[in-house]
């Protein structure tokens, strides 16, 4: 299978050294690449392409990968990713919770100090 969203070239130019705007270039590439993706997939589907009018096939150009379907994917597809990553480790539980009388007032949850314990004899 030709997937078509996966073409790229770097040296955009063909001067044999890449320049500033051809990395911009490639990082917006890489960005936009799940929303690219997507939609080469979802124009695969008869149904589908008809209804969201993609066209993303060797047959009628690949103008949808610059489309608004393909923005809004790729966003979804982002913002997805950072939810992912800020939710990991949020919701874990305390070991034990601190009674009210051995808990810091600053700190909730911590166990106040009380200095280095007796040796014993």
């Amino acid at each position: 299978m030709n997937i078509q969203a996966l073409h790229f070239v770097l040296d955009i130019d063909g001067n044999g050294s890449v320049a500033g705007w051809e990395i911009i270039d490639a990082l917006k590439w890489a960005f936009s690449l799940p929303g690219r993706l997507m939609v080469e997939g979802l124009g695969n589907i008869p149904f589908v392409a008809d209804t969201f009018h993609i066209q993303a096939s060797a047959a009628t150009g690949y103008a949808s990968f610059h489309g608004l379907l393909a923005t809004v994917l790729t966003l979804l597809f982002w913002v997805g990713c950072l939810v992912l990553v800020t939710r990991i480790g949020a919701d874990r539980k305390t070991a034990d919770a601190a009674t009210p009388d051995t808990a810091a007032p600053g700190a909730p949850g911590m166990p106040h100090y009380r200095g280095p314990k007796a040796r014993k004899t």
